[in-house]
This record gives structure tokens, C-alpha cells and sequence, in this order.
């Protein structure tokens, strides 16, 4: 028989394939409790696999009776297998022990009564497709509803565990849940569904062979320390399965030469092709790797840098601000008097000091976003009166260019919004000293609505514009616009990014517009109103 053929070619490999799979596990590690119980696990599936085959063919039928019944109860007692190893797999967590013997237990009873008893199998009958099992009604029914359950608590406790251990270990897993679920599903169809509906095991190969899809997956999971993605293993699973219906087809199905040759031909090809389909999925997966451990590299230099911009303006901030206060008091004249001319070389010592505590806090503010450690204090405010406030704060420098500086207060208050007043009036504070800077002539207007569910704020200006490139870029930190080089050259580039993080941390928005360099800039400030 040609089927037969087929038969012994697909078991011998699964036979062979199981036997190098159940030793690679056992010497990786002939310690290890998990690897024990899959070397065990193993051969209970080969001797269900293998003894399935040699009932379905036997001559014997009393023999095969014998078998038939012994099979059964093997393949309970391998779902049992499965539940304790799901225990140990990929790390030992401690469950409940009552449950472990009555499972253990109605493992014993299942086996005994479907082994020994008529009571599951009552005769057996040759068949077009060889032997097959004669089920009693009730007795089938019991034995596949015992044996779903072991196999479904051991999934349970896999869910269980992949919501709990390290990522490392959740891909092992993702392995083994993989072989487990195709042994599973095509063994209830072809086991279990198809013979209640027909009343035959005529497709009980392919439930009872998919145990090899079970047996690689877990056994990579639990050698491995580094896997492949689950990507290249479909893949290639995808290719072997194709590659095996080509060369079955080939051997068994081909009966003219020169369609064997045909056939041949597309076999090679296939597997050139199937070689590099899977060489550039590794060779994707390989590089993407590389960008995921690159990118991981950066975050932590980029966490270092934050911390070391923290901790340098700690520090750089106490002695500063002892400065600060000296100078003041010598100006005063708390330590007796001192010429003109020194005391206005202390004055400006006094404002580049100034300056230096106000670049020190801003780099203190841009790494404490940066390490999520800025402290929000939500509550609630009138948003035009912090922007009046920013308004009288600058109005005088803004005289002193002689510009036109406006704020078009609403008649009527608007909603109140949640937020940090000392944050939001920080971002205000930035924009209307940056319209002032850059802008030398002309005027700037500002004015703040209500927007649907949120208040939108906007200052216009008549200043140095942006182009499409800095309109994209000049939030990002350290980045300044061309502008910032001709009317304010000690600029850090870091007002408006902190502005930006501030109004995000506030679930708001923040964006700028301009028709072009020189034409002015309109920045926009949206915060939602909770």
C-alpha cells in the first residue's frame, strides 16, 4: 500500500527527530527537574504515536484491543505529564498541593479503567483504514472530557506565569504555548471531533503526528538561552512543511518520468528559495535586534546624561546662590562702602550671575522631565489672570524697544483649568520674553479663548519668523532658530523644549506658526479644561 509508505517514512523521522529532541534536553542539563520530566514526556508521546500506528495495521485484533486500550490510557496519562510539567516550565511555582493529587490521582483511575476495563473501548473492527476502536457511548464521552482537563489547567497555568516572570523568560513561553496549541488544536479536530461526527478515526495521523511541532518547540524553549524570534521559527515551519508535501508528492504521488523531473526540478528550486526566505528573516531579525539592544544603549546613556545634568546643577546651584548673596550684600554696603566704578563692576557680576542660576534651573527642570521626576501640583487657576501677571512682568521690556505690546483680556472670566500655576506661568513666562527678544520692531500681540473643551492661548509677533525647518525643530532641546544667533546669542535652546514637556505633562499642546524669516511667528498654547 502506497499510504502505508507515507506512513512509516513520516513516523520513522518523528521517531528518530523525538529520540535526538528527548536527549539534547536530558544532557543540556540531566539535573534539572524540567528537563527530566520532557525526556519522560517524550517517549509517553512516541509510544502513543508509534503504538498508534502498529494498532491501526495490526493483523491481530486481540492484540490490538490490547493496545488500543493501553494507548488510551497512556495518552491520559501524558496529559497529566503535561499539567506537572507546566509547574516547572520555564521556572517552579509553588501551587496548590491538593490539586496536584487529585490530578495525579484521577490520572491512576483514568488509566485503570480505560487500560483494564470495557468500559471506554469495547471491541475493535477492521475497517477500510485498518483497525479501528469500537467506543462505548458513555465511556467515550467520560474519557475525552477527562482528558481535556489536565492539559487545560496546564494551559492555565502557563497564562498564569507569562503575566508574571521576567520578559526574558515570557518568549520561552511563547515557544512552547505555540507547539503546544498546534498538537492540541489538530488533535481535537482530527481525534476527537472528526470521529464523534463520522463515527471513524480515519485522520488520526495528523492529530497524533503534530506531537512533533509540540516536542520543537518546547525542547528549543528550554535548551536555548537565546531564540530565534517566532517569526523565523513559522517560517521555517512554514518551508519544511511545503518541502515535505513537494517531496512526498515527488517520491510517492509521481508515477510519469518526466513529470518526476518537472517535479524534481521544483523541488531544488523550493529549497533554494526556502533557504534564503529564511536566511532574510534571520538577517531582519538579526539587524532589528541590534536597533532594539542600539536604541536600549541610548535610553541608558541618555538616563546617565539626564542624572549627571541633575546632580551638576545640585551642585552648581548652592555655591551660585552664596554668590548671589554676597554680591547683593556688598552692594548694599553691608560690609562699608566702596567706590562707584567697583560697584558697577559688581552689578554686572550680579547679572551674569543671575544668569548663571537661571541657565543652572533650567537644566535642573529639563533632566527632572527627562527622568520623570518633575513634580506636578495640580489646581485650580484662571489662566488669564497668570498671563496678565507674565504681561506687567514684561510690559517695561517691552516699552524699553518701544514696541507695541498688548494682551486682549476676556470681558468675562473664562473656565477654570487644572494645573500647576508656577509650571503653566513658566511657560507663558518663555514665550512672551522669547516675542520680546526677537522681536526688534513692530508689535506683539497676545489673547486666550476658549476652545470647545479647552483654552487656547496665542502670542503674535512681528519679529525674525521661522522657516519650515525650524517651525519642526524648535522645540527639540538645545536647538535654537537661526534668530537666536543675530538678537540673543546667550540663549541655551532650552525655554522652548521645557515649555513643550510642561504642557504635555499638563495633557496640552504647544506649536508655533509662521509665514516665513521675517514675517513674524505666531506660538500656540492649547490646555484642556478638566
Amino acid at each position: 500500500m502506497v499510504i502505508p509508505l507515507i506512513y512509516k517514512v513520516i513516523l520513522f523521522v518523528i521517531n528518530i527527530s523525538a529520540v535526538y529532541l528527548a536527549f539534547w534536553v536530558y544532557f543540556a542539563n540531566p539535573r534539572s527537574r524540567i528537563n527530566k520530566l520532557f525526556f519522560i514526556l517524550t517517549f509517553f508521546f512516541l509510544f502513543w504515536v508509534t503504538g498508534g500506528y502498529f494498532f491501526n495495521f495490526s493483523s491481530n485484533l486481540k492484540f490490538a484491543l490490547i493496545l488500543g486500550r493501553l494507548l488510551l490510557g497512556i495518552g491520559f496519562l501524558s496529559g497529566v505529564l503535561l499539567y506537572f510539567f507546566s509547574l516547572y516550565f520555564p521556572v517552579f511555582k509553588k501551587d496548590n498541593l491538593y490539586i496536584e493529587k487529585i490530578i495525579f490521582l484521577m490520572g491512576v483511575i483514568v488509566f485503570f479503567i480505560t487500560t483494564f476495563t470495557s468500559f471506554v473501548v469495547k471491541d475493535v473492527k477492521v475497517s477500510s483504514i485498518g483497525v479501528e476502536p469500537i467506543y462505548h457511548p458513555i465511556g467515550m464521552i467520560f474519557y475525552y472530557i477527562s482528558l481535556l482537563i489536565a492539559p487545560l489547567m496546564a494551559l492555565k497555568n502557563f497564562f498564569k506565569k507569562y503575566f508574571i516572570i521576567p520578559p526574558e523568560l515570557k518568549i520561552k513561553i511563547q515557544y512552547f504555548l505555540i507547539g503546544l496549541l498546534i498538537f492540541i488544536i489538530t488533535n481535537i479536530i482530527f481525534n476527537i471531533f472528526l470521529p464523534l461526527i463520522r463515527g471513524s478515526i480515519q485522520y488520526w495521523q495528523i492529530g497524533n503526528y503534530s506531537i512533533i511541532f509540540f516536542l520543537a518547540f518546547t525542547a528549543y524553549a528550554i535548551v536555548k538561552k537565546e531564540l530565534f524570534g517566532i517569526k523565523v521559527v513559522l517560517t521555517s515551519i512554514f518551508v519544511v512543511a511545503i518541502a515535505i508535501l513537494l517531496f512526498v508528492d515527488l517520491l510517492f504521488l509521481t508515477s510519469q518520468k518526466w513529470m518526476m523531473v518537472v517535479k524534481g526540478i521544483t523541488f531544488c528550486l523550493f529549497l533554494i528559495f526556502g533557504r534564503s526566505l529564511i536566511l532574510s528573516v534571520i538577517h531582519e531579525i538579526s539587524l532589528r535586534e541590534k536597533l532594539e539592544k542600539a536604541y536600549e544603549d541610548l535610553k541608558k546613556l541618555d538616563t546617565a546624561k539626564s542624572e549627571f545634568i541633575s546632580m551638576a546643577s545640585h551642585q552648581l546651584r548652592t555655591p551660585l546662590s552664596a554668590i548671589k548673596g554676597y554680591i547683593s550684600m556688598i552692594i548694599e554696603g553691608s560690609y562699608g562702602q566702596i567706590p562707584e566704578l567697583v560697584k558697577e563692576k559688581l552689578q554686572n557680576v550680579f547679572i551674569s550671575n543671575e544668569r548663571l542660576i537661571q541657565i543652572v534651573n533650567t537644566l535642573l527642570d529639563i533632566s527632572k522631565i527627562d527622568l520623570g521626576k518633575m513634580e506636578i501640583k495640580k489646581e485650580p487657576v484662571q489662566i488669564e489672570e497668570i498671563i496678565q501677571s507674565c504681561y506687567d512682568d514684561l510690559k517695561i521690556e517691552a516699552q524699553k524697544k518701544g514696541l507695541n505690546f498688548v494682551f486682549e483680556k476676556p470681558e468675562t472670566p473664562l473656565p477654570k483649568i487644572n494645573a500647576d500655576p508656577l509650571r503653566i506661568r513658566q511657560v507663558f513666562m518663555n514665550l512672551i520674553d522669547n516675542a520680546i527678544k526677537y522681536t526688534p520692531k513692530g508689535e506683539i500681540k497676545m489673547t486666550v479663548s476658549q476652545k470647545g473643551n479647552s483654552i487656547l492661548f496665542l502670542i503674535k509677533d512681528s519679529g525674525a519668523g521661522l522657516t519650515e525647518k525650524e517651525k519642526k525643530e524648535i522645540f527639540q532641546s538645545f536647538t535654537r532658530g537661526s534668530a537666536g544667533l543675530d538678537y540673543f546669542i546667550e540663549g541655551t535652546g532650552l525655554g522652548l523644549s521645557i515649555a513643550k514637556k510642561i504642557t504635555e505633562l499638563h495633557q496640552g499642546k504647544i506649536w508655533a506658526e509662521s509665514e516665513g524669516k521675517d514675517k513674524g511667528s505666531t506660538f500656540f498654547v492649547e490646555l484642556p479644561i478638566q
